[in-house]
């Protein structure tokens, strides 16, 4: 614990350098846009996420940069500091002591528990005493955690409050949410059931609607989804979510998909595409060719519309739509496909898409429930 510390000291120096200052900078005015730096557990979070998350020009991360320009370091260092690239970012709750310098904590995210403890000894964790809620991040050492960074404390009878939170951390970052297997699990079998629901309600898998429908359209699904649960819960009521993007809202017409694998996906002017697949010449119109673009090379755009265009027009089609759109007149759907997907959907590729939905807390829900019991 306490070389992974020394080590942990060097690495914060290290991207603190100039080397970084301007790419350090950028990220630390998109957190704190006033250019004042007034909460220490915020900033700390972007250093954390700089050193571990944040790829660099070159596609490396600079935990792994490190590593790579310090050939002092033997293997073991080496293995312990690239072995941060597991970092667990989290909403732990102390549940009880660990020794002097640490403690167990259940992350109310994940839903696991862990054995943490500060390289800074007792001192480390005076303040994290049972029933503190400590937002965060951990990284792995040996079998235990440590403490990484400088994590925000809240005294147990703020707890509630904090926690109350919790649903928005997990909507931005589900991938947080699936390091419990068992969570996955489930949310793929919930994923798949509500598939099948939509399905049931809409004949297959991909319908095109009106942008302005939208919304009526997935709350259609989410009722369809609570009827056939049996509505337990009592009546129907339209869940609160975030306003839909308006790129969706005010298009002419927006494919919906429930993939098998992707999810559930939000296409704005899939017809577009349909109708150039159908006759490629329309290409030479800006709308159709630019739709194309947009899902062939867009970040965040899965290979699904692309796939389901194919699969609906034909190779044949394809081909005369990617010689067209890419300039290259010998292009092969069936020879060049693949790898012309893997190209631009690289990171789609590099990990299998997560589910689209998350499991709710059985643990938080009944916590909740019992605090408002009268």
């Amino acid at each position: 614990m306490a070389r992974a510390g020394d080590l942990k000291k060097e690495l914060v120096d290290y991207a603190l350098s100039e080397r970084f200052d301007g790419v350090l900078t950028e990220l630390v005015l998109d957190a704190f846009p006033g250019g004042v730096v007034d909460d220490e557990s915020l900033f700390a979070a972007v250093v954390e996420d700089f050193l571990f998350n944040h790829r660099l020009e070159s596609g490396s991360r600079v935990v792994e940069r490190f590593v790579a320009e310090r050939r002092d370091l033997d293997e073991a260092d080496k293995e312990l500091l690239l072995g941060w690239l597991d970092n667990v970012q989290g909403v732990f709750e102390i549940t009880e002591p660990y020794g002097v310098d640490g403690f167990l904590a259940f992350n109310h995210v994940d839903e696991l528990t862990y054995c943490v403890r500060s390289n800074m000894g007792a001192e480390g964790v005076e303040a994290l005493t049972p029933g503190t809620i400590m937002v965060g991040g951990i990284v792995p050492v040996g079998d235990e955690w440590m403490i990484s960074g400088t994590p925000a404390a809240f005294p147990a009878e703020q707890a509630d409050d904090v926690l109350a939170g919790l649903p928005e951390i997990v909507m931005e970052y589900p991938e947080r949410v699936f390091r419990n297997s068992d969570k996955l699990a489930e949310a793929r079998r919930i994923q798949a059931d509500h598939r099948q629901a939509f399905i049931e309600l809409h004949g297959g898998d991909l319908i095109v609607v009106p942008g302005e429908r939208v919304q009526q359209t997935l709350m259609a699904l989410y009722r369809h989804i609570y009827e056939r649960a049996g509505g337990t819960d009592g009546p129907w009521t339209e869940p609160d979510l975030p306003p839909l993007p308006e790129e969706w809202t005010v298009a002419e017409k927006v494919a919906l998909i429930y993939d098998e694998e992707d999810g559930l996906g939000f296409y704005p002017d899939y017809d577009l595409a349909r109708q150039a697949f159908a006759d490629p010449d329309l290409l030479r119109r800006r709308r159709h060719r630019d739709v194309i673009s947009a899902y062939l090379r867009e970040e965040g755009i899965s290979p699904v519309p692309i796939r389901r265009l194919v699969a609906e027009a034909g190779p044949d089609a394809a081909d005369r739509v990617f010689r067209k759109l890419l300039k290259k007149p010998r292009f092969s759907w069936e020879r060049d496909g693949e790898a012309l997907l893997r190209r631009y959907k690289a990171d789609w590729y590099a990990n299998p898409p997560l589910p689209r939905v998350t499991p709710s807390s059985p643990a938080l829900t009944r916590r909740f429930r019992d605090a408002n019991r009268p």
